[in-house]
């Protein structure tokens, strides 16, 4: 809602179109041409700028146009189920946790709003990610059965949190794999580019598919502001951008933020311990961690001001 609020008050209004599914693009003229139907598949008024911009998400119809023989999403292996659960504070109650690695089974909690009732509990997010061969294509609105991942954490009773109780409060289970794509050679044709999980669909790790679109948009009005030519801008995008994220979707893949966990995991082979300074050194975490942190642009050195 703050980014539509923000797009209404500098466009207006009447430049937030609903309903409207893109069907195709034409790029290649003095204008970017977008056909579009409604939700019944009958055609609407065709719309044209000097550029078209693809922020459809991992389903991409321009990626499809542009890359029609590049297949469907590749499936990571891990299942997905996500819910929100209205909840009292625990922890600190602006602890983000994570606990355990997908065998069997990862849980990662946050909060997302305070004081959303008289009882002053809180609105908390959950996912849970579980390695299994059996999954169907990624659907943000798909319901999630509880029944399909809730006995893996049956015996997960913490002194802050009893983990069964708190996912069953849920007001809803959503279920969708992890998928990616491969990085893609070019995201640029003429007058049309691609942005966020269009162009480069990534691991829901670090919260990189939201913070790498934002990156895009910046680089994006960076470069029309600076070049005349839309299209020379839009070959200025993607030279900034797409070898970034290039490296960002193949580090998801291979050493994600959850690799501590991962580290923690092998080294005790899944059993408790009283103190993680009894695995892992405050070294290597940090090491780990600030790995991580270059590979997706924000490490410190990068975000000093004027760095």
């Amino acid at each position: 809602m703050v980014l539509l609020d923000a797009f209404v008050q500098r466009a207006g209004a009447d430049k937030v179109l609903t309903g409207w599914r893109c069907t195709r693009v034409e790029h290649d003229g003095p204008e970017a041409i977008v056909h579009f139907v409604d939700a019944n598949g009958n055609a609407l008024p065709a719309q044209r700028g000097a550029i078209a911009v693809s922020a459809e998400g991992i389903h991409s119809v321009l990626r499809r146009q542009l890359y029609p023989e590049e297949g469907p999403p590749k499936y990571s292996g891990v299942n997905m189920w996500r819910g929100v659960t209205r909840w009292k504070p625990f922890m600190s109650g602006a602890s983000m946790i994570r606990v355990g690695w997908h065998h069997p089974a990862k849980l990662l909690i946050y909060p997302i709003r305070n004081n959303i009732d008289a009882e002053g509990r809180q609105l908390v997010n959950w996912v849970v990610d579980i390695e299994t061969p059996q999954y169907q294509a990624r659907d943000w609105n798909r319901r999630g059965n509880i029944d399909d991942f809730l006995p893996t954490m049956a015996d997960w009773h913490f002194d802050w949190l009893d983990v069964p109780a708190f996912i069953r409060a849920a007001d809803a289970i959503l279920e969708y794999p992890m998928v990616d794509q491969d990085p893609l050679p070019r995201w640029s044709f003429g007058r049309l580019t691609l942005l966020g999980d269009a162009a480069h669909p990534m691991y829901p790790r670090g919260a990189n598919g939201a913070a790498q679109a934002i990156l895009d948009c910046r680089a994006l009005a960076d470069a029309l502001a600076a070049k005349a030519d839309p299209v020379q801008a839009l070959a200025a995008y993607e030279a900034d951008r797409l070898p970034a994220t290039a490296k960002v979707v193949l580090a998801n893949r291979r050493a994600p933020p959850d690799a501590i966990l991962y580290e923690v995991y092998r080294r005790t082979g899944d059993k408790p311990f009283k103190s993680i300074d009894d695995v892992i050194s405050r070294e290597e975490l940090i090491a780990l961690s600030e790995s991580y942190k270059r590979v997706a642009g924000y490490d410190k050195e990068r975000l000093k001001v004027g760095a």
